[in-house]
């Protein structure tokens, strides 16, 4: 039973022994570990690997903090430490779990894990509130068949993992007020793409988006688990974060879970969520977790005075679309139209440790709500390759060269849709299917292969045209294979063909000059090393 004064003293659950964040292993096995298992194993460990995306970009959220504070890195020669281990000390970790013992029990009496236990005087909901994808009350959703009339239970494990994602994903909207105040803001993750440097294990993952960080001297910058619990009660203004920690582990939400023990098994049967404490934060100079980018009019010209939006997942087109934003620095001192994440720029440092040689993964992870920004829509989760001898460039030339790139598929994608909108206005009809759902995603690949190739270029020596000419032959020919199976739906009578012939004629010849047009500007771009850095 549950009473406002506390859990059942037999409600325990420790996430810092007890299994439940879900991880592969690098023989490909699938399994949970607690907190303290995952950071001395991860030498051992591929991925955390999360129901959604959501869950697995907020559980890698909440290691970073707590390896910020068990390791720090206070310096590069700490990182570099690290770096070079055969896996994480073990002796800090366990003084740190020694220390917060209590403050990673998910049903403390006074402190629980990310919770807040005033909250135990309000009468619980279901914890399907936790889960997205669960129907509660009339809210039927598309992935779950569960109605209001189901009685759900999680398990400690579940509720956990659901409880971290609330705090960094929860949409906005009205919640359960404690005391006046119902509505809440959306939480921090829905505000941009999350972006991890994915290395070859999850000891590597970790360190490479482990940033060198030292907070200032009597900064109270400290995970959300360390801090003081503040009453409840009516939200008050918006204040900035402590500091890097603090906004990895942001309480967006105040949680309190209910737990029952029933034939000696402990399960949560109820939830209450309120509003949590409002953020105030300049996205580009405090989350470092994200590309930014200035957006362009629809001349192509920059728009400085919106200043620096965060890349975002698109539905259709997707992330490497952005990877002049990901990957290239921009060197120019003073107005500056993009902005990678932070990790890249400390790999880019550690040239000593990190040979150019090496090829990355970046993995963006993305929310989409609804127009009122209180309904989850889609999850997404992306890559991009990433080599660091492009990291580390610094000619002008690397990011013209990915722009006209990505703009020769932008052109041919143009090509592609004007060939559907004038055989649609010929017939006075809508043709089956959209072409935009079979060409943006077949590129993906064939720009993967781009940057891994001309990463390889850069390192070996060899002429960037090549790797150049087999990207432009392979937006020609997608673009021809989407259009080719799109018409087969489309026609159905013989007019259509003449139609369609029309059209066709025209949309090769686009093809042709974009590819044309594209070859000649990359042979007049000077090479990397004729140029002065940019």
């Amino acid at each position: 039973m549950t009473s406002p004064q506390g859990p059942d003293p037999e409600a325990t659950f420790s996430v810092w022994t007890r299994p439940w964040v879900p991880v592969v292993g690098t023989d490909g096995a699938s399994t949970t570990v607690g907190l303290r298992e995952l950071v001395a194993t991860a030498h051992r460990l591929r991925r955390i690997a999360g129901e959604s995306p959501t869950m697995t970009a907020a559980l890698h959220r909440l290691v970073l903090a707590l390896l910020h504070r068990v390791y720090g890195p206070p310096t590069d020669e700490a990182w570099h430490e690290l770096w070079l281990a055969e896996a994480f000390p073990t002796a800090e970790l366990d003084r740190y779990g020694s220390e917060f013992a209590a403050a990673f029990d998910l049903f403390d009496a006074e402190r629980p894990f990310l919770q807040s236990k005033a909250l135990r005087a309000l009468a619980p909901a279901t914890p399907a509130k936790l889960v997205p994808y669960r129907a509660v009350g009339n809210n039927v959703t598309l992935f779950d068949h569960t109605t209001s009339a189901d009685v759900i239970e999680l398990s400690p494990a579940d509720a956990a993992r659901w409880l971290v994602t609330v705090h960094a994903y929860d949409p906005g909207g009205m919640k359960t007020p404690f005391a006046k105040d119902k509505s809440s803001e959306r939480a921090l993750g829905n505000n941009f793409g999350m972006v991890l440097v994915e290395g070859g294990t999850l000891r590597e993952t970790l360190l490479l988006n482990l940033l060198v960080y030292a907070p200032e001297p009597g900064s109270d910058d400290a995970p959300a688990w360390e801090r003081p619990q503040s009453p409840p009660g009516t939200p008050g203004p918006a204040r900035r974060s402590h500091g890097w920690t603090e906004l990895l582990t942001w309480p967006s939400r105040r949680v309190v879970l209910h737990p029952a023990v029933r034939d000696g098994a402990v399960v949560v049967t109820g939830v209450a969520i309120t509003p949590g404490e409002r953020l105030k934060v300049d996205l580009p100079l405090e989350e470092k977790l994200a590309a930014f980018r200035t957006p362009r009019d629809a001349k192509g010209r920059l728009k400085r005075s919106d200043g620096l939006q965060a890349v975002r997942l698109d539905r259709r087109r997707g992330v490497w679309r952005h990877s002049v934003e990901l990957l290239v620095v921009d060197t120019r001192e003073e107005g500056r139209s993009r902005q990678r994440p932070p990790a890249l720029d400390q790999i880019d440092r550690f040239d000593e440790v990190v040979p150019a040689s090496t090829v990355y993964t970046l993995r963006v992870f993305g929310q989409r709500l609804d127009s009122k920004a209180s309904v989850i829509e889609a999850w997404s989760e992306e890559s991009v390759s990433a080599p660091v001898a492009l990291l580390r460039a610094r000619d002008v030339r690397l990011g013209a060269m990915l722009g006209t790139a990505i703009a020769l598929a932008d052109n041919a994608g143009s090509a592609v849709r004007a060939l559907q909108t004038g055989f649609r206005t010929d017939m006075r009809a809508k043709a089956a299917g959209d072409l935009d759902t079979a060409y943006w995603p077949s590129l993906q690949r064939p720009f993967d292969d781009l940057l891994r190739n001309l990463g390889a270029a850069r390192t070996g020596g060899t002429p960037e045209i090549v790797p150049l000419r087999a990207w432009a032959d392979a937006v020609v020919r997608l673009a021809r294979d989407s259009v080719d199976q799109w018409s087969r739906g489309s026609l159905q009578e013989g007019r259509a063909l003449l139609a369609l012939g029309r059209h066709h004629n025209e949309f090769n010849r686009r093809l042709i000059a974009e590819r044309t047009t594209f070859l000649n500007k990359m042979t007049r771009y000077p090479g990397p090393d004729e140029e002065n850095d940019g």
